[in-house]
């Protein structure tokens, strides 16, 4: 159910005028919600479930994936300096292939520059695009298949989020936070609900 109170304490808003550590709140929470994603969470919470599958969905660039089971949802923080990096298996029709997802979390912060693997400094999508790509070229023998996403809290809307759209100049997908919700549904967890729908001054 709404709720258009938005005088209650949230979650991530209090009086703190920087960003504290939010970024590190975004990578547990959306590890969470997408190891939530997988096949064997579909019995406990239903409406939960739902909104993890389009979450992981949208991060795949699957449009129609009402057929499809995602098993073995893996995530590491941090890894590399890369916020998350997931890897799952898609079954469809009782095949099954191997994703890898690059996720970058945002909150207000730009992009910013980080040093490459020959000392110099280079935009930090590309140095760690670099770094996923050569874990896998490693795996010559597996067939993988690889997906980026940048994530900010930013609304598409706003005239700050188009410091990100070099984002897709390196191949990465972007997505406002509010994009990645199936809809206003409230789920049967208080952690999804007040971290994605009382975020900031949203109305749900």
């Amino acid at each position: 159910m709404k709720s258009n109170r938005t005088d209650m304490p949230q979650l991530m808003v209090d009086q703190t005028e920087k960003n504290g550590k939010a970024e590190c709140m975004m990578d547990y929470v959306i590890s969470w919600c997408l190891r939530r994603a997988d096949v064997i969470c579909k019995d406990e919470k239903p409406i939960l479930y739902s909104h993890c599958r389009y979450m992981l969905a949208m991060l795949l660039g699957l449009s129609d994936y009402s057929n499809l089971l995602f098993r073995d949802v893996k995530v590491w923080k941090q890894d590399q300096d890369i916020d998350l990096w997931v890897e799952l298996k898609v079954e469809k029709d009782g095949l099954l292939t191997k994703h890898a997802i690059l996720i970058e979390n945002k909150y207000l912060t730009g992009l910013h520059d980080t040093t490459d693997t020959d000392g110099e400094k280079r935009n930090q999508l590309e140095v760690y695009k670099k770094k996923f790509d050569a874990h896998y070229a490693d795996k010559s023998n597996e067939d993988w298949e690889l997906h980026y996403a940048l994530i900010t809290c930013i609304e598409r809307n706003d005239g700050k989020f188009e410091q990100y759209s070099i984002a897709k100049d390196f191949g990465f997908n972007l997505f406002s936070f509010y994009e990645l919700l199936e809809n206003d549904t409230q789920t049967e967890s208080d952690l999804f609900n007040e971290f994605w729908y009382r975020w900031g001054d949203a109305s749900f």
